[in-house]
C-alpha cells in the first residue's frame, strides 16, 4: 500500500503543478501592453503601460513616462485612464497622477489602481506642471 499512496501524491501533484502552470499561462494574457505619445514642453512624452494585477488580484496601470527632448522638466503629470467597454467606448474615468519630477530625457516608473474595471483601457497624459531644473 505505501507504494500506491506514494503513486497517487506524485499525481496529484504533477496535475496540480499542470493546473498552476495552466493558470499563470493563462493569467498572463490578461496583461495588456500599449504605448501613447504626445508633444510635451520641447520634445516628446511616451507611456509605455500595461493593464496588470497587484498581489492581491486587483487591476493596476503600471509603467513608464518616458521624455525624449527638452530643456525642462513636468512636474506631477496628471493621467487619465479610461475604462473602453468591447466596442471602445469610454464607460469611466480615472485621474491619478505621477509624483514629483520627471526631467528631459528621463524615464519613470508609475503604477494607478483600476478603479472600474473593464475589456479595455486607454492612459493619458492630461495636464502637467512646467519646471526646470527640478525645482
Amino acid at each position: 500500500m505505501p507504494a500506491a499512496s506514494s503513486l497517487v501524491m506524485k499525481r496529484g501533484m504533477a496535475a496540480g503543478v499542470a493546473l498552476l502552470a495552466c493558470s499563470l499561462w493563462l493569467g498572463a494574457g490578461l496583461a495588456h501592453a500599449d504605448r501613447t505619445t504626445i508633444a510635451g514642453n520641447s520634445g516628446t512624452i511616451t507611456l509605455d503601460w500595461q493593464a496588470t494585477q497587484d498581489s492581491k488580484g486587483r487591476p493596476l496601470i503600471v509603467g513608464y513616462m518616458i521624455t525624449y527632448g527638452g530643456m525642462s522638466g513636468y512636474c506631477i503629470p496628471r493621467l487619465l485612464v479610461e475604462t473602453l467597454d468591447a466596442q471602445g467606448q469610454v464607460t469611466a474615468q480615472n485621474m491619478g497622477f505621477i509624483p514629483g519630477f520627471v526631467g528631459g530625457f528621463d524615464n519613470v516608473y508609475f503604477e494607478e489602481p483600476i478603479r472600474a474595471p473593464g475589456p479595455a483601457y486607454r492612459v493619458s497624459i492630461v495636464s502637467w506642471g512646467k519646471c526646470g531644473g527640478g525645482q
